[in-house]
């Protein structure tokens, strides 16, 4: 393969948008080496990026211990008191399942549940991407002042991973505003100094100025700031994977501690410990015999069937059910994908989802969730490249799901041995048993061992994702250039990736950008003149705009051959490779 010189653009980032050198040529790697990749990028979140905090900082443990102090409190105290997490998108789902995982641990304990989420965009923005909520701080204040009423301890805990979400800053400064009854803390990943400082409108405050009043405020009040750094996504720009897996090993490592240290006084472990914990299932997840070739032949059966305009349906009870849902929601606003390519199923739909707004069917196709949805909807239309995947913890499958004439795939915790349907590929995990007992104790493991299951069953679901979308051409070395060109931030970002990879100015990229929109390579003034408003109707309903304005911008050719090229092969670098391999001979 030839070298292909690309501009990459030097300038200063925030950690979570900056692009990992690791994964610099995922999108030519093969489905192992993808898995690979991943595993080494997910490596960083427990052993650190660069010279900045990292989880086992002892800043972030005094944090975290802190934090847990004031939760057992409110959890002693749940009459009066009220533990809220808040987010958008990613952040928000994983608010959700964590709120729902210890109100049900402590409905368990016989102790009243006092967990509440947040989601930008509401319960829709648990299966879709709702953008404009999530930049509307007063809407985020205005909900948080609707689930608090009447409480008068209230721990607040804002997760947005890239510090710059208007709808959590507002809720953040709110809390600030009312020391009295809230105790603020700000989850994200990236240090205070690289926090958002756009102008946001309706409000008179950027995210910077917040994390630089909460930083004025934690040493004299109860305000937290928790933002260890644990390097670039694998993907740029998507802060699903590791940062979304950090904030879930972050906040149980909180709520774990609260729960026991309320229920006994004492926790029997160091908080440490319960993070070393999560590092351990990691490293058993991936080095386990033939894990990663079965997830990697799983990541190749997926791709095909997209790269085939199939698509990929997870079916799973509980919450490793739901870890299937939470992964299939972030395939369109990551990579564009529709939202029948990868769709999730759980047992009993909203009866086991126990979301704040219930049953959201009558909203849509995508909306419902149940396995008898799928088997009326679903099971009687699939084609022989579609792919299920059966997510288990027991190796239990609803036999009803079997009856389906395309690939199947088996993720589990029960032994090879137990599992008594036929499918394509099996992934068989366990837990470290006796490694994790050592770090936390017998009683902490028995209670919590889900949690364990649930982040195994999560980096296994984001590399499948991760890989068939690698497969399909969504990603150009690892930033993800397949986007739909529907609103102004899109518009420019778009502009922005044609400008990155080639020697273009910003207006040549924008010339690019059209011709591909317009599907010309003759471009009229009356074109270039048109509003934004116009560019973004022409392109919304179009696929591959950037793709194909990216080739022309970088091979020099006709927005027609570029298509043409794409038809052949969907992955950029390849194109490319193969092109200039041409001219060379």
């Amino acid at each position: 393969m030839p070298t292909i010189s690309l501009k990459a653009g030097a300038m200063s980032v925030p950690v979570t948008e900056a692009v990992n050198p690791i994964t610099k040529n995922v999108d030519v790697a093969s489905p192992l080496e993808i898995v690979s990749l991943l595993h080494k990028c997910d490596k960083e979140i427990f052993e650190g990026w660069n010279e900045y905090k990292s989880l086992y900082d002892e800043e972030v443990l005094a944090t975290l211990d802190k934090i847990i102090t004031v939760a057992a409190s409110i959890i002693e105290n749940a009459a009066s008191g009220l533990i809220v997490l808040s987010g958008c998108g990613t952040s928000g789902r994983i608010a959700f399942l964590t709120a729902r995982t210890f109100n049900a641990k402590l409905s368990e304990l016989s102790r009243t549940p006092c967990f509440k989420y947040l989601i930008a965009g509401r319960d829709k923005a648990l299966f879709t991407s709702q953008e404009a909520p999530e930049d509307d701080p007063v809407c985020g204040v205005e909900m948080l002042k609707e689930i608090t009423d009447g409480k008068t301890k209230v721990l607040f805990i804002g997760i947005t991973c890239g510090l710059s979400a208007p709808y959590v800053g507002g809720q953040l400064q709110y809390c600030m505003e009312n020391l009295g009854v809230f105790t603020p803390v700000v989850l994200g990943f990236n240090p205070t100094h690289l926090a958002r400082n756009n102008p946001i409108e309706k409000w008179e405050s950027t995210f910077l100025q917040v994390i630089n009043k909460m930083e004025e405020m934690k040493s004299s009040s109860n305000v937290f700031i928790l933002n260890p750094v644990v390097g670039p996504e694998p993907i740029t720009g998507s802060s699903r994977m590791k940062s979304g897996s950090a904030t879930k090993v972050l906040l149980e490592t909180i709520f774990t501690g609260a729960i026991l240290s309320a229920k006994s006084g004492d926790r029997p472990w160091q908080t440490k410990s319960f993070i070393q914990s999560y590092q351990v299932v990691c490293n058993n997840l991936y080095n386990a015999k033939g894990s990663m070739e079965a997830v990697a032949q799983i990541v190749e059966l997926a791709g095909n069937s997209l790269k085939s305009n199939g698509s990929i349906y997870y079916v799973g009870e509980g919450t490793l059910g739901i870890m299937g849902m939470i992964d299939a929601s972030e395939c369109p606003p990551t990579y564009g994908a529709s939202l029948s390519d990868v769709r999730g199923f759980l047992d009993r739909g909203y009866k086991s989802f126990r979301n704040n707004d219930g049953d959201l069917s009558s909203l849509g196709l995508h909306f419902q969730i149940s396995f008898n949805d799928m088997i009326k909807d679903i099971l009687p239309h699939v084609k022989p490249f579609d792919v299920v995947i059966y997510i288990t913890s027991d190796g239990n499958v609803d036999q009803r799901m079997t009856k389906c004439l395309c690939k199947k795939a088996l993720i589990s915790f029960a032994p090879k041995s137990s599992t008594v349907i036929s499918t394509d590929v099996e992934v068989n995990m366990s837990l470290p048993k006796e490694a994790l007992i050592s770090l936390i104790g017998e009683t902490a493991f028995q209670q919590f061992s889900m949690l364990f299951e649930e982040i195994s069953t999560k980096w296994i679901l984001n590399a499948i994702t991760t890989g068939t979308h690698v497969m399909k051409g969504k990603v150009f070395q690892n930033m993800m250039v397949d986007l739909k060109v529907s609103n102004n931030k899109l518009f420019h970002r778009a502009i922005g990736i044609i400008q990155r990879f080639s020697e273009l100015s910003l207006e040549d990229s924008k010339d690019c950008l059209l011709r591909s929109i317009y599907n010309t390579d003759n471009l009229s003034e009356e074109i270039r003149e048109r509003p934004i408003s116009c560019h973004i109707e022409a392109a919304t309903p179009l696929s591959q705009v950037v793709p194909r304005a990216l080739l022309s911008a970088i091979l020099s050719c006709s927005v027609s051959e570029s298509q043409r090229l794409l038809d052949k092969e969907p992955v950029i670098q390849k194109v490319i490779s193969q092109t200039l391999s041409g001219v060379n001979q």
